[in-house]
């Protein structure tokens, strides 16, 4: 009888210790962010590394720049448009099984292309395969924080936000050594075995447990969430969530056509030569890093609303693209890009806790893979659309107006939320250990 006390003394400290450790704001939580971190560095510089194939690619195939580019096209675009299926796959499954499941098909893609000898396969496999699974492996690592943390959320999201960035500095230049030393095809192959890194960080993707009815907590003392309330609402009925979509799908319409076309601005109009306006992107990335975790952070404080530092950055970033034909020397384009950097964070660095206010935790993946979807239907069409335009027009003066012009009310569309009734706020659990009451079972052992 006193084994058994002892015994159940024993297992009843390690539950507790068990429950410790899994919670929101736990040190495994840092571990969690740190491996998702680690994730979208390489990701980032994954997706980063196709334009340095691009050339390898079109001499080994024998085939134009325009059939080449499809590659990289279709690897982002199939990734945005089935963010969906991977939303749901996180919602049945967990984020650890959807991120190791992205992570190992990029790893197959990329190997099948490595053995690619027709250029259609590439799109099959760097394409669709290793785009589908770097979109959703890129997906989980971004929403997984959000699950983790509660009173450090806004520092977990600005640190996996701003990794991106990182991995275009770093991995490009990983990439380009491979390809100088051994060809575009060992190139990939070093690439692939970046997913199978990814796939091990998925590793410490546990399962979070949430208070329940099942857990022995003094219910007294925790406010639960309305769950079943909140399933039940449906995105279409979110109208703070469609004005938002709008706004973010309008805006990606404009977002990436600098960054496309800039290179061939300054050759074109400028005289600038390739190499040097190609370190526009050097400063582009070091102030996207910086904002994108600065306007997570500044979001926390109780004079400025998220929605509002939106609305501001992006309309600094649409004049910043209205400003680019009028900057006639290499220092003031540097100035522009520079600006336009530091505001990127208003969006893409706050995207999920945007998302996240409208839709509540319940809702966030399925909220998540359906701007995805519409983000990657605006990319697909934005920079297309501008080159199409510069080619008829001769010149890029009229694209970069209109482009900041998109941009500019894209932002205004945000201004309708003040005419509409915002959802009930979720109640949330600051489930920090020092602020959590365990009642356990005191047994005395004689």
């Amino acid at each position: 009888m006193k084994n058994t006390k002892a015994q159940l003394c024993v297992e009843r400290k390690e539950e507790v210790q068990e429950l410790r450790l899994l919670r929101p704001d736990s040190c495994w939580s840092w571990l969690v962010c740190a491996a998702s971190g680690i994730t979208t560095v390489l990701n980032g510089g994954i997706f980063g590394s196709f334009g340095l194939l691009l050339s390898p690619l079109m001499e080994d195939f024998g085939v134009t720049r325009f059939d080449a580019a499809w590659i990289g096209s279709l690897h982002l675009a199939f990734g945005y448009l089935l963010s969906p299926l991977g939303s749901y796959l996180s919602d049945r499954y967990s984020y650890r099984f959807t991120s190791a499941l992205g992570n190992l098909a990029g790893m197959s893609g990329f190997l099948l292309a490595s053995l690619s000898s027709k250029l259609w396969l590439m799109y099959l496999t760097y394409g669709f395969m290793s785009g589908c699974g770097h979109i959703t492996s890129y997906n989980s690592c971004s929403l997984v924080v959000l699950q983790y943390f509660i009173k450090w959320r806004s520092l977990a999201v600005g640190i996996v936000q701003s990794s991106p960035a990182i991995g275009v500095l770093a991995v490009t230049q990983l990439t380009q050594a491979w390809l100088d030393e051994f060809g575009w095809r060992w190139a990939v192959r070093g690439l692939a075995g970046l997913y199978f890194i990814c796939a091990l960080c998925s590793a410490v993707f546990v399962p979070l447990d949430h208070p329940s009815e099942e857990n022995n907590w003094d219910k007294d003392m925790i406010m639960k969430p309305p769950v079943e309330q909140t399933r039940r609402l449906s995105l279409l009925g979110n109208r703070p969530f469609l004005i938002l979509l709008a706004s973010v799908a309008v805006n990606h319409l404009a977002n990436y056509v600098p960054i496309m076309h800039i290179v061939k601005h300054c050759e074109q109009e400028l005289h600038i030569s390739g190499n040097k306006a190609a370190t526009l992107f050097t400063y582009l990335a070091l102030a996207s890093i910086l904002s994108r975790f600065l306007f997570c952070k500044l979001g926390d404080l109780n004079c400025l609303k998220r929605i509002r530092l939106y609305q501001c950055g992006m309309t600094i970033s649409g004049l910043c693209i209205m400003c680019l034909p009028l900057a006639r020397s290499f220092g003031s384009l540097a100035a522009i890009m520079l600006v336009f950097g530091l505001m990127e964070g208003a969006m893409l660095g706050q995207l999920t806790l945007l998302v996240l206010e409208c839709v509540g935790r319940h809702k966030i993946n399925q909220a998540w893979g359906v701007m995805q979807c519409f983000i990657g239907m605006s990319v697909s069409i934005g920079p297309p659309l501008a080159g199409f335009m510069a080619d008829r027009l001769g010149s890029y003066n009229p694209t970069f107006y209109t482009t900041g012009a998109v941009m500019i009310a894209g932002t205004l569309i945000t201004s309708l939320m003040a005419f509409v009734k915002q959802q009930p706020e979720r109640t949330e659990v600051l489930l920090s250990i020092g602020e959590e009451l365990l009642v356990t079972e005191k047994v005395s052992v004689v």
